[in-house]
């Protein structure tokens, strides 16, 4: 019963996907990854396999994989609930989708629509940025050198998809 619900989900591109890709650029999307906002804790929250990206003094974004519980809210979410209590943990999963950008050409795609300084000594690897691209608010992580996750609303997605193909084509 589980899989069957599961194959029944669709991201914010609906049936569409962003997969872009060239010599040194490629841009995937990746809908279903477990997001939960902690804040009221100045401690970084821990999840195996998760980046925790730090937005504020005590606001923390944990960007987990997909989870394979239907559920209201995901295991993720529940067991931070219970390791930081007087923190506000909410699940958002459903408010914000990901976008994958990797290779030596990603930074530069994004300086198209994007006025934050994206270089690796400004935001290092486990380091994260929020402002605007291409007038959608984002928040910028960096996985490695030239790997950067993009979080936005789920309602800027279709546009954010559109402009990032729009602005990787000289990089194809």
């Amino acid at each position: 019963m589980t899989a069957e619900v599961l194959a029944l989900r669709e991201g914010p591109l609906g049936t569409e996907r962003l997969d872009v890709s060239g010599p040194a650029l490629t841009i995937v999307d990746e809908p279903f990854r477990t997001l939960v906002d902690v804040r009221g804790t100045t401690t970084a929250p821990v999840v195996d396999g998760a980046w925790t990206w730090r937005l504020g003094p005590d606001w923390w974004l944990v960007d987990a994989p997909a989870s394979d519980a239907v559920a209201l809210e995901s295991p993720v979410a529940t067991s931070l609930r219970s390791a930081l209590p007087g923190a506000s943990v909410v699940d958002v999963s459903s408010l914000r989708t990901v976008f994958v950008l990797t290779g030596p050409d990603a930074r530069a795609v994004l300086a198209h629509g994007c006025s934050l300084d994206l270089d690796p000594r400004v935001l290092p690897v486990g380091a994260c940025v929020q402002g605007m691209l291409a007038q959608a608010q984002v928040s910028i992580g960096r996985t490695d050198a030239d790997a950067l996750r993009l979080h936005v609303r789920a309602s800027f997605a279709r546009h954010l998809a559109a402009w990032l193909r729009d602005a990787s084509v000289e990089y194809l």
